[in-house]
Formats: structure tokens, C-alpha cells, sequence
């Protein structure tokens, strides 16, 4: 199968990495991230998905802690470039 440039949506791939990975899984950003001018999230590093957020179906995001702040930060899944599949997955009871 072909894929043309012009059927690829990176925010209908953005949406399948959220639905896909789960808490516990790691996400490696494709750039670094900042807030306010501040460096917060670093490229190449994995960071594991502490929650997930849905307000709706436009406005999803990971929760990861920032590894330079300690903060907790959302991240769209736009700014993932690759990811790790834990092999270990929670259980809630």
C-alpha cells in the first residue's frame, strides 16, 4: 500500500498515540519544551505517562513530570515522536 503525503493527518495520529498508550508507557518528545521561555521538557528523553486527559475530542494530552522542574506537564500527543510500550501495565481494583 501507497501512502500519499496527502492522506496523512498528523492529528489523526497524534489522536491514535493517545488512545493507544496507556499510563505507565513512555513518550520521547521530537523537540525540547518550553514554557514561558523556560526549558521544561527535553528531546530524546522518555518521559512516562503519569495520566491522560480528555476535555474533548480536540483537547487530549499526556501527564508527565518534567525531569529539569518536577511539574507536572500536559503534552499533546502531536509533540510525541516515538514512544515505549511499558512491559508492565497497572491495574486499578
Amino acid at each position: 500500500m501507497i501512502i500519499k503525503e496527502e492522506d496523512v493527518n498528523p492529528l489523526v495520529d497524534s489522536e491514535f498515540f493517545w488512545y493507544s498508550l496507556l499510563e505507565g508507557d513512555q513518550i520521547v518528545l521530537d523537540a525540547d519544551y518550553y514554557e514561558e521561555g523556560k526549558l521544561i521538557l527535553r528531546k530524546g528523553l522518555a518521559y512516562e505517562v503519569l495520566a491522560k486527559t480528555e476535555r474533548d475530542i480536540s483537547d487530549i494530552a499526556f501527564i508527565v513530570q518534567s525531569d529539569v522542574t518536577d511539574q507536572l506537564i500536559s503534552v499533546h500527543p502531536f509533540l510525541v515522536g516515538n514512544y515505549l510500550i511499558s512491559p508492565v501495565k497497572y491495574r486499578l481494583n
